[in-house]
């Protein structure tokens, strides 16, 4: 399932990869269009006239939750798979994370990050995001959203994505599933191409989408009787000051700018309830 939004320069290349897939599995594809002003549809559209298993429905416009929400409402499928508009899936994909969900119920597909992205911005985030699944704080694993396999038995048990999040709902996902007693499995055989914010304008904007919902995630697990790690904006702060000369290259550019917008996200976002 592909949530887009004015997806036009990148969707081709994901439908494409899909479609590409050597598998004797059957699959389909729900793409949901939030609202795109671009070709995003055309495009779409162009896929699911040559493959009867491609197809869109439009989302309700008020983000990628629930875009997503719609599409697994959208589908009868048994499993379902979220990949993101922008990314790639690899050769081998499909089959490797239909057998993951053969053996467990939520799965965490593998990132690659080299193929698409350029040499500047591949440190914003360093190398973590290839390394296995997410880890909240040491307390729980996470799927990303751009490569999570699910039963649907599991999202009639905890629901689906939060639509009140703007980022970080793979992590609450996650969370509520873990909190049921649900394993995340590891698919390392299950890699999605996964593309970085390449702008200085998209790493801040993601920057501060990321920084403004780690505190919002603190205080709703603390709530829920989790012992969560407060941030340290102090800290956070003095490094950003550390790599100001960074700012002289294309890479330490790209690198100050999205950990210096997760900061002013999370400051600007800490006292609120």
């Amino acid at each position: 399932m592909i949530a887009a939004r004015n997806a036009a320069a990148t969707i081709a290349a994901q439908l494409g990869a899909i479609c590409a897939q050597e598998t004797a599995l059957a699959w389909e594809v729900v793409v949901v269009d939030d609202e795109s002003t671009d070709g995003t549809r055309a495009i779409v559209d162009e896929y699911a006239a040559k493959w009867p298993n491609i197809r869109m429905i439009s989302g309700p416009g008020l983000g990628v939750s629930a875009a997503r929400n719609a599409g697994i409402k959208a589908s009868s499928a048994p499993a379902i798979v979220t990949v993101d508009a922008d990314d790639v899936v690899a050769q081998g994909w499909l089959s490797a994370m239909a057998a993951a969900l053969n053996e467990a119920s939520l799965v965490a597909g593998a990132l690659e990050i080299r193929s698409l992205n350029p040499a500047r911005v591949i440190d914003t985030r360093g190398s973590r995001l290839t390394l296995g699944p997410g880890s909240y704080s040491g307390i729980f694993q996470f799927a990303h959203s751009c490569n999570l396999g699910v039963q649907r038995r599991v999202l009639d048990t905890v629901g689906g994505f939060d639509e009140s999040l703007t980022a970080g709902e793979d992590i609450e996902f996650s969370y509520r599933c873990w909190r049921n007693g649900i394993h995340l499995a590891y698919a390392e055989s299950a890699v999605v191409h996964y593309r970085y914010r390449t702008t200085l304008r998209g790493l801040w904007k993601q920057g501060i989408a990321y920084g403004r919902i780690r505190p919002l995630l603190r205080r709703r697990f603390a709530a829920d009787g989790i012992s969560v790690p407060p941030g340290n904006s102090a800290r956070a702060l003095v490094g950003i000051i550390k790599r100001t000369p960074s700012l002289f290259t294309g890479k330490g550019r790209a690198n100050w700018v999205f950990n210096t917008a997760g900061v002013i996200g999370e400051i600007s976002n800490r006292d609120r309830t």
